[in-house]
């Protein structure tokens, strides 16, 4: 095996990045290269010729490091990316002034790795796999329901002026009163029509439109708009139809991308999904969620380090008599520990086994989200045990 002796840091922005190489005390290099393929080609001709000699780490800068990444790897350059807190934390200890740049950042990461390199082991290192693809497909997913959430809030308010009666009469979501909204976005539109051709036209829409019939029928909704306290709002109108096309656009698009989930979580985690969800309160869509955040338990060398890993580990500040208040760290994985809490959210509910526990914190004099953190802790050394096991919850 070759021996490291050069060592490449890189700090990638969305134009360009910066490269610093080291070898011993010695730094070879500091450029910035433009982010495009003669940047990839120039960085590849000053490296090229100590190859095998050659490690190379960069921060994981959202997405803008990946086109680099896969390029060196594919290259077959040893290619690892390192984590920005142990990063930040080496560049505290190492400096004296605060000052932050692109090349500073990039002489940082490179003496990091000359340090911690033998510490690197393949785990550190990213896969270029599909599992990497389906965490970013499911935070677009979790983007759009935000979205259609949005959505409909901003379709209430619209509809609590052109149309009042109707909005605490009826739920405004179905497909079909989203259609007849569509149609006849106020009260004022619907009174400027006449009843039979209000009826029919409700009917002709009820009838090409699938989802379940509406709350109230026709004549009872005309009646309302008959008496309703709204006036014309033209404006508020043409918003309330760009609202319901924006929500059926948004619907359509969440479901396009459900489906596309499922079919590569059960190609990547179909084993994993049993056995989660084989702890009552544990749907399909939390364990398809929850792994695509992990990636692999076998990252994890011990339960403590998938604790870490959500940042629901516990911190403790004493000094004397001073004892501070416990609290989570929440230095690691946001999604992740948001979706362990829903989990632990669920299974308190449903499974004996987990709300036993809850309950018993709570008499302990724990508060809500006390025990509910609690409960997602246990519940992480759960799962840590199933997974490495193989087995289901019994």
């Amino acid at each position: 095996m070759n021996q490291i002796t050069h060592f490449c840091g890189i700090d990638a922005a969305k134009h360009s990045f910066y490269v610093a190489i080291k070898n011993g005390n010695c730094m070879v290099e500091e450029k910035s290269f433009e982010m495009n393929s003669e940047g990839f080609k120039s960085l590849e001709s000053i490296i090229q010729s100590f190859k095998k000699q050659l490690l190379i780490g960069m921060e994981s800068t959202g997405i803008y490091h990946s086109n680099l990444f896969h390029f060196l790897r594919k290259r077959g350059y040893k290619t690892t990316v390192v984590h920005p807190y142990r990063v930040f934390q080496f560049f505290k200890f190492s400096s004296n002034k605060p000052t932050k740049t692109d090349r500073k950042d990039a002489k940082t990461i490179c003496d990091y790795l000359e340090v911690e390199h033998k510490n690197l082991d393949e785990s550190t290192r990213q896969k270029n796999d599909e599992r990497d693809n389906l965490r970013y497909i499911i935070r677009e997913k979790e983007s759009i329901t935000s979205e259609i959430a949005k959505t409909k809030t901003e379709i209430k308010r619209i509809v609590s002026i052109v149309f009042p009666e109707i909005e605490r009469r009826a739920s405004i979501f179905s497909k079909k009163m989203l259609c007849l909204l569509l149609q006849f976005p106020s009260a004022a539109s619907i009174r400027e029509s006449a009843p039979k051709q209000f009826m029919q036209k409700v009917k002709q829409a009820s009838h090409n439109t699938k989802g379940r019939n509406t709350e109230m029928n026709p004549e009872l909704i005309y009646e309302l708009a008959e008496k309703s306290i709204a006036d014309s709002y033209p404006l508020y109108e043409a918003l309330l139809k760009m609202k319901i096309t924006r929500l059926s656009s948004l619907l359509e698009e969440r479901e396009t991308i459900t489906n596309f989930i499922d079919k590569i979580a059960h190609k990547l985690f179909e084993r994993e999904i049993e056995i989660l969800t084989s702890i009552p309160g544990i749907g399909r869509e939390s364990a398809i969620c929850f792994m695509a955040e992990i990636k692999d338990i076998k990252r994890f060398p011990h339960w403590k380090n998938l604790i870490g890993f959500c940042g629901l580990d516990p911190v403790i500040k004493q000094s004397g008599r001073y004892k501070g208040k416990f609290r989570i760290s929440k230095r690691g994985n946001s999604h992740a520990r948001r979706i362990a809490w829903i989990m632990a959210s669920c299974v308190k509910r449903c499974c004996p086994y987990f709300r036993d526990y809850y309950l018993k914190k709570r008499t302990e004099g724990k508060s809500y989200k006390e025990a509910v953190v609690s409960s997602s802790t246990k519940l992480l050394r759960t799962v840590y045990s199933l997974l490495h096991e193989t087995r289901f919850f019994k």
